[in-house]
This record gives C-alpha cells, sequence and structure tokens, in this order.
C-alpha cells in the first residue's frame, strides 16, 4: 500500500486526449443534457460497474475505454462513478475519497486502489489539488502533518488524471472564479459548471445507498449507447 513519499506523486498520472473525439462529443452533450439534474446530490449518487460487465451507458464504455490507462492490478473487481458539477467560483474542499456509508455504519475507513478524473470542459482557475497526504492510522489525522509536494491539475476537455486513492485532493477556486460567480449570478441565467467524470477503482464493492446500480432512472440521458461501438470495446477488453 503506498506509504507517503515521493512514490504517491510519481504515481501521479495526467494523460491527454484519451478518448476518440466524436465518442467524448457524445459523452459531453448526454452530460450537459443531464443538466442540474441531482446537483445538490452530485457528489453522493454514485454507481457501480462490475470489472466483468458489458457497458450498459456512456459512462461505463467511457470505463471500459479507460481502463487500460490505469491498469488497476489483479485486486481490482470493478468501478465506482459518479458526475462532478461545481458552480464557477465553488470550491471542494480537500477529502480522502472513501466508501462512505461503511465509515458511518462502521467508522471503518476504506479507500479505493486508485481514483481518476476524466475532465469534460475547460474550466479556468479551479484546477483539482492532490497532495502528498495520506490518512493516518487514527483515522483523523494527516501523514505527513504537512504535505511535503502536490500537484495541481487544470480542467482540460479530453484530460485524464489518474493517482493512488488514498491521497487528499479536493477543487480550489481562485478569487477571480468567485468574482465571476457573482457576477453570473447577478445576471439571473443558470450557473456555469464545471463537469467532471470520476471514476474510482475498487477491490471490494461500496456499499449501497451512496453506490448503487445504475438503472437508468436517474441521468436518462446517459442510456444511448450504440451497439458497434460497445462491440468494438468488449472485443478490446
Amino acid at each position: 500500500m503506498f506509504r507517503a513519499g515521493k512514490q504517491g506523486m510519481r504515481a501521479i498520472a495526467v494523460n491527454k486526449n484519451v478518448l476518440p473525439m466524436p465518442f467524448f462529443r457524445r459523452l459531453v452533450r448526454a452530460v450537459h443534457e443531464i443538466g442540474t439534474e441531482r446537483l445538490e446530490e452530485s457528489y453522493t449518487t454514485n454507481f457501480w460497474f462490475p470489472l466483468d460487465a458489458r457497458p450498459g451507458n456512456l459512462v461505463e464504455e467511457a470505463i471500459c475505454r479507460l481502463r487500460p490507462l490505469v491498469r488497476p492490478g489483479p485486486r481490482c473487481i470493478g468501478t465506482e462513478w459518479w458526475l462532478g458539477r461545481l458552480p464557477y467560483g465553488q470550491s471542494l474542499a480537500l477529502h480522502f475519497d472513501r466508501d462512505m456509508t461503511l465509515e458511518k455504519r462502521t467508522g471503518e475507513t476504506a479507500h479505493p486502489l486508485w481514483s481518476s478524473i476524466l475532465y469534460l470542459n475547460r474550466f479556468p482557475s479551479s484546477p483539482t489539488v492532490i497532495l502528498e497526504q495520506i490518512l493516518d492510522r487514527d483515522r483523523k489525522s494527516l501523514l505527513p502533518p504537512v504535505a511535503l509536494s502536490g500537484k495541481a491539475v487544470p480542467p482540460v476537455p479530453n484530460q485524464y488524471v489518474v493517482y493512488p486513492g488514498n491521497l487528499y485532493h479536493g477543487v480550489l477556486a481562485r478569487p477571480a472564479a468567485g468574482r465571476r460567480a457573482r457576477q453570473t449570478g447577478e445576471t439571473g441565467h443558470p450557473p456555469e459548471l464545471r463537469l467532471t467524470l470520476l471514476i474510482n477503482f475498487w477491490d471490494r464493492r461500496p456499499l449501497p445507498p451512496t453506490c448503487r446500480d445504475y438503472d437508468g432512472t436517474v441521468y436518462r440521458a446517459l442510456r444511448t449507447i450504440r451497439a458497434p461501438e460497445v462491440s468494438d470495446v468488449a472485443a478490446a477488453v
């Protein structure tokens, strides 16, 4: 298991232009069509996709295409995914990816093997910040107490960052983004959203209700998938 040190920073990989552009545009259009559905619950509306399953929606197809870049290892049994949508100027507090239901029920903390983010649009002044810190054994302290290093990843369309699933990370909006957010709100128009697809690779399935099966009742726009592309992906995997 990863422990604090230079190894963690070296394990962060930023990949550019990862999906074929026609498919990437279809995925982005579908997320735009979803709009603000479940926006307040965006980071707790998570879905499970087993490693040996055939893709049944656009996100699952994207996961099949992205998996070779991650190479999650033989312990991985599946992925947890959700949509990240932040209004312009809004930060996402530094945190650890974990099985939230398990932690709430038992106090146990379980991290994914790998975390990853696919950026769907360009969003200046709101980078993802990944720090060289992990959660200590007491499940309260950071190790080391002060990060020795970190990496800021700007949102660039079709860019994909992969990093160890136990690293401390978040979205830190800069002051200029906050000023623009206030100006946007004054116009009465819906807020511009920072769009990402977040994918965690697990050696165990996170517990429901946070992580559930995708049945198409929410985020219906993601259900569209073309059979030839599914076949191509299944053959490649």
